[in-house]
């Protein structure tokens, strides 16, 4: 009788327990789910006021925050770290970065621009690669001290001190190191409040003013540890030609506009410009 009716308290116990067990068990799962999430095994992303969630095999939906259905997008590749997707009825492109917490919005095929910042993602439990670990020695953002474009680099020139360096050596712009992390060091110039990403893992400087979102600038061609000026890598073959902008004024207005009018032909501003009637109409070098 002792037995029994210790029997049947441990199972009353049991099922009291049963159902916040449940609760328990699903708040695991999910904890879970966001743990080792990456490029290769991602299934949903959350952001203030949607969730982007793969429903097929190549295929995305973008649902709003009321459960509807506002977009779909197809997939077109996977990397370590992200996801990338196109809706071709509007020639939209997206990048779910899962490293820098940011979904990417670009058209047309040209540069991404920070869009949603993300909160939270999810992996696909029946997904197990595992990002590929970084090969030792290589340059990254704790130890990168100089970043080469076309038409130009960005070099560390002392204790949180960067310059950007045009094509013929000059230094034209001089900023503040604010921030390094991974594969990302992060600059700041005072002077006109614009603020710099020189991201290794994406191969893009990234751009923004006045603290807000970034959009690309420049593609990086080659890295370097070290503190003196090396040569860059060569680029890869391509062609330019000019396409009109309308007036610039100087750099910084040629920094607004260039970046536009080659995300508008497709193609990528070189860093070059120069005007062709005084006051009325300038040109931007774009490379294709």
């Amino acid at each position: 009788m002792k037995l029994l009716n210790r029997a049947v308290a441990m199972g009353l116990t049991v099922a009291a327990l049963g159902p916040t067990s449940l609760i328990f068990s699903e708040a695991a799962v999910a904890q879970r789910q966001q743990q080792g999430v990456n490029g290769y095994n991602v299934s949903e992303v959350r952001f203030n006021g949607g969730l982007f969630r793969e429903t097929g095999r190549g295929h995305w939906t973008e649902y709003g925050g009321d459960g509807r259905v506002k977009f779909t997008f197809n997939e077109t590749g996977r990397d370590d770290w992200s996801v990338y997707l196109n809706d071709p009825s509007r020639s939209v492109q997206l990048q779910i970065d899962i490293h820098r917490k940011w979904i990417r919005l670009g058209d047309n095929g040209g540069p991404k621009r920070d869009f949603y910042p993300i909160v939270s993602a999810y992996r696909n439990e029946g997904r197990v690669r595992s990002p590929s670990p970084a090969p030792r020695a290589v340059t990254n953002g704790r130890n990168v001290k100089q970043v080469f474009f076309s038409g130009g680099s960005f070099r560390q020139t002392g204790p949180r001190r960067w310059a950007e360096f045009n094509d013929r050596g000059q230094a034209t712009f001089r900023f503040t190191e604010t921030g390094r992390d991974q594969w990302s060091v992060y600059l700041n110039d005072s002077s006109r409040n614009v603020q710099l990403q020189l991201d290794l893992h994406r191969q893009w400087v990234g751009y923004g003013q006045n603290g807000g979102s970034k959009s690309d600038l420049y593609r990086i061609t080659s890295t370097s540890r070290q503190g003196t000026p090396s040569r860059p890598a060569p680029p890869p073959a391509s062609r330019t030609r000019d396409v009109n902008a309308g007036p610039i004024w100087n750099q910084q207005d040629a920094r607004r506009k260039c970046p536009a009018v080659a995300a508008s032909q497709g193609g990528e501003w070189t860093g070059q410009w120069r005007t062709t009637v005084q006051g009325k109409m300038s040109v931007c070098e774009i490379r294709f």
